[in-house]
């Protein structure tokens, strides 16, 4: 059933893939849709603002152009009153009212009727001649520019045609020459800065300036206007930026605000994908313990079954351990109470002595398991017994059960030494068993010795009550310390020892149901240290 549940959860996530999916692309479109509207609108701004000033720019040279006229029909009508006067005269007059026109390069008068009446003066005084032919010009008509022409150095020209009429009744026009560069250059000096200017004329390029962008990105950033001349014909006159300017004007924010609107969209993406993940899982963990709750239940339905199995071995194993302690016992008594008789009724009969060396056999085995069961049962009962904790003064313990242990075996004078005990929390029957055991085994290995002597020492260490106690007996190899807490684990043969080999397993089992630790030092010849530790509680 798992194994299904996860097949169908992976087939679920690779068929979510496509909502975060649709999320990043509705997300990059839309960043896409709005970087394009703001680009769009910063150029409309941008080439609304230059169409301004091309606006602007063009009324500027139109005003100077009319301005011109101005200036030369007042010199045509000071020629119509006076005629020619003298060339220092006019030349000066000449100089003064053409000082503002910026680009004049020369003025002459042509007398139509009499070719010869002619003069010419370029500015500043200057006296050149300006090719004139009365053929070309235009009889009968009124102001006109003509041009673009250029002139022997190539210089691009326009002129300006005035027509006249002399006191005398002839026929005559007043010419201006003005150099077009000249002209633009001071009409376009500190007005459309950044632009990039071209000027064209019937066709031909009169004037530029600056260098437009070469970027071809920027290439929608152009306008061109068209200039009508006060006397007929236009100029053309296009707007390009220069990078400067477009450095400075084209700002880079829309790019940014794409760039974070796509970063936005996966991110965007990515958390609905973790989104869906989430409660994908949260579906697939919800399945997963509905799953465990019933493998549960059947554990527990299992574990109910194995408990009654176990109920039924330990009330077996209690019966065993009845029938051991009753059944058991009653025909080893009655075979030491036979061998008793035997051995009372034949003590004075003939029984030859290795008859009564038989019976001593049987009275020994037979003490030996009895001795044997009462150890087990002890062992039984120190596993089993409920723990009743209460305050246990170790001190008083210890004496009382060590004046016990001497009273019951017997033993000869033993010098007991005892230092204070650390109180403990425990249950005082049982742990007056572990120092029941710990005294019988010093007794007995140290009863050799030639002054026997038991020391009870305790102390606190960190979170734990340690007691010692040591003989100056036998002894034992280090080597084999780790059998002495064993079940029927001896060190020594039952001729040389008595005893069972269960009195340190019953020292170890009430120890470790109070949760502490247990612990032998010895050195052959040189005595033994049997350690025990309980952990401090709070002494009730």
């Amino acid at each position: 059933m798992y194994n299904d549940l996860v097949e169908e959860e992976n087939f679920k996530n690779h068929r979510d893939f496509w909502p975060p999916l649709l999320v990043a692309v509705l997300g990059i479109s839309l960043s896409l849709v709005f970087w394009a509207l703001l680009v769009t609108e910063r150029r409309e701004q941008i080439l609304h603002s230059t169409r301004e000033t091309a606006v602007q720019l063009n009324a500027t040279v139109e005003g100077e152009l009319e301005q011109q006229i101005e200036v030369l029909q007042g010199l045509t009508e000071i020629w119509s009153r006076f005629g020619l006067r003298p060339v220092a005269e006019w030349t000066a007059h000449v100089d003064h009212q053409v000082d503002r026109l910026a680009g004049l390069d020369g003025v002459a008068w042509l007398d139509l009727d009499e070719p010869r009446n002619r003069m010419a003066l370029g500015t500043g005084g200057s006296t050149h001649e300006i090719e004139l032919d009365a053929d070309d010009v235009r009889r009968g008509e009124g102001p006109y520019l003509s041009g673009p022409e250029r002139d022997a150095s190539g210089t691009v020209i326009y002129r300006i045609f005035l027509p006249a009429s002399t006191r005398e009744g002839h026929a005559g026009v007043l010419v201006a020459r003005f150099r077009v560069a000249a002209f633009l250059s001071s009409v376009f000096e500190a007005r459309a800065p950044g632009y990039a200017l071209s000027v064209f004329w019937e066709g031909e390029e009169i004037f530029s300036r600056g260098t437009p962008s070469a970027d071809p990105w920027q290439q929608w950033w152009r306008v061109e206007e068209a200039m009508v001349l006060p006397l007929g014909g236009e100029w053309k006159v296009v707007y390009r930026p220069t990078p400067a300017l477009a450095a400075a004007r084209l700002t880079v924010l829309p790019h940014y605000l794409l760039v974070a609107g796509v970063l936005l969209s996966i991110v965007l993406a990515v958390v609905v994908h973790q989104l869906r993940m989430i409660l994908r899982q949260s579906r697939f963990l919800a399945a997963t313990n509905r799953t465990l709750e019933q493998r549960g239940l059947e554990l527990e339905a299992k574990v109910a079954e194995r408990t009654q199995a176990l109920e039924a071995a330990v009330t077996e194993l209690k019966a065993f351990n009845y029938s051991v302690s009753h059944d058991l016992r009653s025909p080893l008594g009655a075979i030491l109470n036979f061998a008793a008789i035997l051995e009372e009724d034949f003590r004075d009969r003939k029984l030859d002595p290795e008859g009564m060396k038989l019976l001593a056999r049987i009275r020994r085995s037979a003490s030996r398991a009895t001795e044997l069961l009462e150890d087990l049962l002890r062992l039984s009962r120190a596993g089993r017994a409920a723990l009743t904790l209460e305050r246990v003064d170790m001190t008083a313990l210890a004496r009382e059960t060590f004046a016990q242990v001497r009273a019951a075996e017997g033993s000869p004078e033993v010098e007991f030494l005892i230092d204070p005990l650390p109180e403990t929390a425990g249950d005082r029957a049982l742990l007056g068993d572990v120092f029941a055991n710990l005294f019988s085994n010093a007794l007995k290995y140290s009863r050799d010795a030639e002054k026997p002597r038991i020391t009870v020492t305790g102390r606190i260490d960190d979170e734990e009550c340690i007691y010692d106690v040591a003989d100056n007996g036998r002894g034992f190899d280090m080597r084999f310390a780790e059998k002495l807490f064993g079940l029927f684990e001896r060190l020594h043969s039952a001729d040389e020892f008595e005893g069972t080999g269960v009195g340190l397993a019953i020292v170890a089992r009430i120890v470790g149901r109070h949760g502490g630790r247990v612990g032998a030092e010895g050195q052959p010849g040189a005595g033994a240290r049997f350690s025990f530790a309980l952990p401090r509680r709070a002494v009730p």
